[in-house]
């Protein structure tokens, strides 16, 4: 025996519910999107004093050249180069011989860009250069290996260095808000990065 049909009404109004419901994400999406649209660029902005604290993790620190010297860089100071789009560290060098004890002072100064890495949503420093290295009173026969070794000390420690982690849970309202991360900018106060809308 053959049951008998639901009311078309009714079934109707069950394919609607479905079919809403279904529908709804999408709708929610698109309506997101739009709202990024709208709404336009957004920034992140990380300080000074936040990379500072950053960097201050990773100093001092020391290396010994050619069993002679003990090699301290210290912690350093952050020149923001807007116009370049660069961040300059400055660190004091100090170094020591090991058998007399006499004790050298120095400077060097890299400048860096920076990336965006997404794999961890971190901002890391990137193509460093060396802008000055200069050391007092050392003898010419360790001028030249202490010049290289300032730069490449600093460089080691501080290339790819990730000076800030954005928040997971920033980026993910930013991407289901529909926007993606464009690109950083060295400010004067510190650094910004820029999210705009996804096309």
């Amino acid at each position: 025996m053959l049951e008998p049909h639901a009311p078309r009404h009714l079934t109707s109004r069950a394919t609607l519910r479905r079919r809403t419901m279904l529908l709804a994400p999408l709708a929610i999406a698109g309506l997101l999107a739009a709202c990024a649209t709208l709404l336009g660029p957004r920034t992140i902005e990380i300080s000074r004093d936040e990379l500072l604290t950053k960097l201050g993790k990773q100093f001092p620190t020391t290396k010994r050249v050619m069993k002679l010297l003990d090699v301290t860089a210290s912690l350093p100071s952050l020149d923001l180069q807007e116009e370049k789009n660069r961040v300059t560290a400055s660190v004091d060098l100090a170094a020591r011989e090991l058998l007399m004890g006499q004790e050298y002072k120095g400077k060097v100064a890299l400048s860096f860009g920076l990336r965006f890495e997404p794999k961890d949503l971190t901002l890391r420093l990137t193509e460093p250069k060396v802008e000055q290295v200069a050391v007092e009173g050392l003898p010419a026969i360790y001028q030249r290996a202490l010049t290289n070794l300032g730069a490449k000390l600093v460089e080691e420690t501080l290339n790819d260095y990730p000076v800030h982690q954005l928040k997971p849970e920033d980026l993910r309202t930013a991407d289901r808000l529909g926007y993606q991360v464009k690109d950083i900018a060295v400010t004067r106060t510190g650094l910004a990065v820029h999210l705009v809308p996804r096309p």
